[in-house]
């Protein structure tokens, strides 16, 4: 896979965290896809895993790590991972 072609998906329910992330990341030259929550990552048409995921895990409804769970068990996806939690959470 071309650096160009991998595509960097960033699930968390802060407005402020997602948009910093995602300038962050494109000023580095990577393709973003940005959600707001788990579902919404999980509803996206690409077909496709992304190359890498940043979960927030405190996501209301289905939290970063069931989704994680979720990918891995059911549709057998194993994307490198970033977790975080904010709020003084500890991994």
């Amino acid at each position: 896979m071309r650096e160009s072609d991998a595509v960097i998906a960033i699930v968390d329910d802060d407005p402020s965290v997602r948009e910093g992330l995602e300038s962050l990341i494109r000023s580095a030259g990577w393709r973003v896809e940005t959600f707001a929550s788990a579902q919404e990552f999980m509803a996206r048409r690409r077909a496709e895993a992304p190359s890498c995921l940043i979960l927030d895990l405190q996501l209301p409804g289905l939290s970063g790590l069931d989704l994680q769970k979720r990918m891995a068990e059911k549709l057998g996806i194993r994307s490198p991972k970033e977790l975080g939690g904010g709020q003084g959470s500890r991994l």
